[in-house]
């Protein structure tokens, strides 16, 4: 009977070992979890969705890491994440334009990807475009790694081409060209079809009003970068003169309205705008429409852009096993970069743009084609103060409140004292 209880308890106690390390085997293979914010919505949102959605189902499953998609609309992003990051409830992966993360990394809220993480993960400078690569450094630190860019170019609506008498297949490339074109629009369309759309009022205005300005002046700041370049009020003005000129000759419209919805009902021949708006386009039933670089109106190419880059938010679940799950993710996201350029996107990498199947994609390819003359706003902590400043001024001019002359002064000396 003795004998019989003890190996009744020796087999309780082996199957209780047993349970204990069969949960033990099912906790190391939980999966880490990453929490990663996107401000990607519409199309884009729909992308990224599928790309999470596709890593955590076969890479991410397969290394043990799970990521956790917010999507928080642009409006409302920044604002969330830096509220976040200062009461250290911060994601751990997002997404940041260039442009901001010189003031995340000036307040420490940022961590640096570190020069062994990078080859860790095979990522080398040569690899990228340069201007999107350098545009991720901050005091000789990486606090981003690229993914795209989306410079500013036009969409043209053959219909209305067409119907002006037009080729719809050759949209202007050069100030003469694009004058020719909108007359042709104006002389051959029903007063309510707009030859030129261009926004007068917000970011676009001020992404349009630089694409122009830098084919004047190919720099905003001078070398110390404690003000404006030289030749700053020159540019500037110039720039703002083409583009009232079109308002004043009729061939644009002070306030012009929901741009996509015009373009969409053929209220619209040629739209200012950018590589983004090409998957919610290429969804509007019936729509016919090209794409073509941004045109030389000034001296030289250049277009004004933007990138989006992955960066690693300070905080305090950032231990290692969520930094290493996080780069997964980016190293994942790299080499299926082709499916987020098809979104709609200028590819950073030229292993992307090198791509036979990317040759497939007409309008990225087109847009691409202005990388070597893309121009990205100064990596400083202060350019978002700056883009203020000068967007309020180009917004005086087009609501006649302001002279050019006067808007372009002002623009100066308060870059000037912010910066001084």
């Amino acid at each position: 009977m003795i004998q019989h209880h003890k190996t009744q308890l020796l087999t309780i106690v082996l199957l209780v070992i047993v349970l204990l390390l069969g949960s033990l085997t099912l906790s190391a293979q939980e999966p880490v979890t990453i929490s990663f914010w996107s401000p990607f919505t519409g199309p884009d949102g729909q992308v990224i969705e599928e790309m999470v959605n596709n890593f955590n189902q076969t890479a991410g499953a397969e290394a043990g890491v799970n990521i956790e998609l917010l999507i928080v609309p642009w409006d409302e992003y920044y604002t969330k994440l830096t509220v976040a990051m200062a009461s250290g409830q911060a994601p751990n992966l997002a997404i940041s334009h260039s442009h901001r993360v010189p003031s995340f990394a000036q307040e420490g809220t940022l961590l640096e990807f570190a020069p062994e993480t990078l080859e860790a993960l095979d990522i080398k400078a040569e690899d990228f475009i340069p201007v999107l690569w350098e545009a991720g450094e901050y005091e000789g630190k990486r606090y981003a790694l690229p993914i795209d860019a989306f410079p500013r170019n036009i969409y043209y609506n053959k219909t209305v081409f067409r119907n002006a008498g037009l080729d719809p297949e050759s949209p202007p490339t050069n100030l003469e060209e694009l004058v020719a074109a909108m007359d042709a629009i104006k002389a051959n369309s029903p007063e309510s079809v707009i030859p030129l759309f261009f926004e007068t009022s917000g970011s676009w205005a001020l992404r349009d009003f630089l694409s122009i300005y830098w084919q004047f002046e190919p720099d905003l700041l001078n070398e110390d970068g404690t003000g404006v370049s030289e030749n700053f009020e020159q540019a500037a003005a110039e720039a703002l003169r083409i583009t009232t000129g079109f308002i004043e000759n009729g061939y644009a419209s002070a306030t012009p309205g929901d741009w996509s919805a015009l373009f969409a009902q053929n209220q619209v021949g040629i739209g200012f705008a950018q590589i983004t708006h090409l998957l919610s386009l290429a969804q509007i039933e019936d729509l016919e429409f090209g794409t073509g670089v941004f045109p030389v109106l000034g001296e030289e190419p250049a277009t004004f852009a933007l990138g989006h880059n992955f960066v690693l938010p300070a905080g305090p679940t950032q231990d290692e096993a969520h930094l290493n799950a996080s780069l997964t993710f980016i190293g994942w996201f790299g080499n299926n970069a082709l499916e987020w350029a098809a979104g709609g996107k200028v590819p950073a990498t030229f292993a992307v743009i090198n791509d036979p199947e990317f040759a497939s994609l007409e309008a990225q390819v087109i847009t691409t084609s202005q990388m070597d003359y893309m121009k990205l706003p100064p990596i400083i902590p202060e350019q978002s103060e700056i883009d203020r400043i000068l967007q309020e001024n180009i917004e005086a001019v087009y609501a006649g409140q302001s002279s050019i002359e006067d808007a372009v002064s002002r623009m100066a000396g308060e870059i000037n004292a912010l910066l001084g």
